[in-house]
């Protein structure tokens, strides 16, 4: 699955054509709120979205790195449809505790799947930033923010073993991470 889900994320961001791109996003969530069905969202958001922006945010911090400020665009969307049954595949080929008749995860095992679609994620955008893709494709390094709605001292942390601090020093100070 992480190949895949590599090779789709390369494939949207290579098609992306705005010059302003500043963040990447890979918003996280669990499909219906099933902790079985992990998803990631593929987007951007942009410096003239973020402009426009300001007058809604409380300050510009807020409207860089707040990504209920950000274009809600959803060029990839791994978890969902097609994708859903990688994800189900990925779950029990990793031995958690899975149960394929009753399609139910035990509860305390569901933590561990959101836990390694995580870690996933992170070995993904470091892959794309050590591979020198990122800085290809838009000619300078840009951050992959790994997020869910909510931004706390855990999603800071991510960020920075993901991207490395030079890239997301404002971002995990945004989630907490140096408090």
């Amino acid at each position: 699955m992480k190949e895949q889900l590599k090779e789709a994320t390369m494939q949207t961001i290579a098609s992306w054509d705005e010059p302003d791109i500043y963040v990447i996003s890979m918003y996280v969530y669990d499909d219906d709120d099933d902790p079985c069905r992990p998803t990631v969202t593929v987007g951007y958001n942009t410096e003239s979205y973020m402009n426009e922006q300001l007058e809604y945010a409380s300050d510009e911090e807020e409207a860089r790195w707040n990504y209920a400020f950000w274009l809600q665009n959803d060029d990839l969307v791994f978890g969902t449809d097609e994708t859903a049954d990688i994800v189900r595949q990925w779950i029990i080929n990793s031995n958690f505790a899975y149960c394929q008749a009753c399609e139910t995860t035990p509860a305390e095992y569901e933590t561990e799947i959101t836990e390694a679609f995580v870690e996933m994620l992170v070995d993904i955008v470091r892959e794309l930033h050590e591979s020198g893709f990122i800085h290809e494709t838009f000619g300078r390094k840009i951050p992959v923010i790994i997020h869910e709605l909510e931004y706390y001292y855990k999603i800071g942390e991510q960020n920075v073993r993901a991207n490395g601090i030079e890239l997301v020093e404002d971002f995990a100070r945004f989630c907490g991470y140096f408090d």
